[in-house]
């Protein structure tokens, strides 16, 4: 999934006349300080945008996705640190950069931690093992679901959305499933490995702005690239 998102997400792209893009633009500036973003000719996103491109290049990731976690998890603010022991630009935890072999120390490191990132959603992508001719947004979703929420909850939503004859690869119904999962007769089911689960709420909406945030970047930096070349 990650690694087909940049050649084959097929999203709306904005029409935009000279006079149009410009005020977009400078709208942009006026707003970036309170939002992250810039279009002052080296950056398009944030002043994160080399690295995140660098990475994404190097990891098969689209770094506008990257850079939608970024804002949801930090709001790009590399120095970051939850109650939970979440470290950095995307919120990363100490053992996840341990599994991939990066010292906790290392962490506050922008672009050890965007790796760590973009390893991991490479390595959940892997593991859900979504069909090809699943909708990207579907997959996608189901693996930004998984960083925020834990693979296994999101796998037992998966399976129990199978053992009630329903499309386990259709976010509309892992959501469902996902919040019945804090209801003793889905979490009890047989086919539930992890047991309940209180944060539904929290991940589907974790999701929801997630995508969206990526879909308004992929329309700014098309929008921005067009510019250039005109």
């Amino acid at each position: 999934m990650v690694k087909r998102i940049a050649a084959t997400f097929v999203f709306i792209l904005i029409s935009l006349s000279a006079l149009g893009l410009t005020l977009y633009c400078r709208w942009a500036k006026e707003h970036r300080n309170a939002d992250g973003l810039s279009f002052d000719g080296e950056y398009v996103i944030s002043v994160y945008d080399g690295i995140m491109r660098a990475v994404g290049a190097e990891e098969g990731v689209d770094w506008r996705l990257l850079s939608a976690i970024a804002h949801t998890e930090s709001h790009f603010r590399p120095d970051v640190v939850s109650h939970r022991g979440a470290v950095g630009l995307m919120q990363i935890m100490p053992h996840i950069g341990e599994h991939f072999g990066i010292a906790p120390d290392d962490l506050g490191d922008p672009a050890t931690n965007i790796r760590a990132a973009a390893m991991l959603l490479d390595e959940i992508d892997s593991m859900v093992r979504i069909p090809e001719t699943v909708p990207l947004d579907d997959e996608l979703s189901i693996v930004l679901a998984c960083y925020n929420g834990g693979l296994g909850h999101v796998s037992d939503a998966r399976r129990l959305a199978r053992a009630h004859g329903e499309d386990m690869n259709s976010w509309e119904v892992v959501a469902r499933y996902l919040s019945l999962k804090n209801d003793p007769e889905f979490y009890e089911h047989e086919v539930v490995s992890y047991g309940q689960f209180s944060g539904s709420r929290q991940t589907i909406a974790y999701v929801r702005n997630v995508m969206k945030r990526y879909k308004r970047y992929c329309r700014m930096t098309d929008a921005a690239e067009t510019a250039a070349v005109n």
